[in-house]
C-alpha cells in the first residue's frame, strides 16, 4: 500500500492535482467548487470566472471526471454546489 497520500489534503488547481493521483486511490472527496460568476479569487484559470455558464459546467465536468477516476469503487464524494453564498442575496424574506 502506498502511504504517500494517506490523510492528505490537496491544495491547488483541482484538475492538475487530481491528475497526479492513481486511479481508484481515494476514499473520500469533499469539495465546494467556486460558484459561477460570484467570486474572483484573483487566480488565473480559476473555476467560476468563465464567460458563460456552459464553459463553467464544461470545466466542472472535467474536474468530476477526474474525481470519478481517482475515487475507489466504495469511495464517497461530497459536493456543495449552489448559486449563491451567505450574504450575497438581495432577496427580501417576507414576515410570517
Amino acid at each position: 500500500m502506498n502511504l504517500e497520500n494517506i490523510n492528505k489534503i490537496l491544495h491547488g488547481n483541482a484538475l492538475i492535482e487530481l491528475k497526479k493521483l492513481p486511479a481508484e486511490s481515494v476514499d473520500c472527496i469533499i469539495t465546494s467548487p467556486p460558484y459561477w460568476s460570484l467570486r474572483d479569487y484573483k487566480v488565473d484559470g480559476q473555476l467560476g470566472t468563465e464567460k458563460t455558464i456552459d464553459e463553467y459546467f464544461g470545466n466542472l465536468i472535467k474536474v468530476f471526471d477526474e474525481c470519478k477516476r481517482v475515487l475507489k469503487k466504495e469511495g464517497t464524494c461530497f459536493v456543495v454546489l449552489g448559486d449563491t453564498y451567505s450574504g450575497s442575496s438581495n432577496e427580501v424574506i417576507p414576515d410570517k
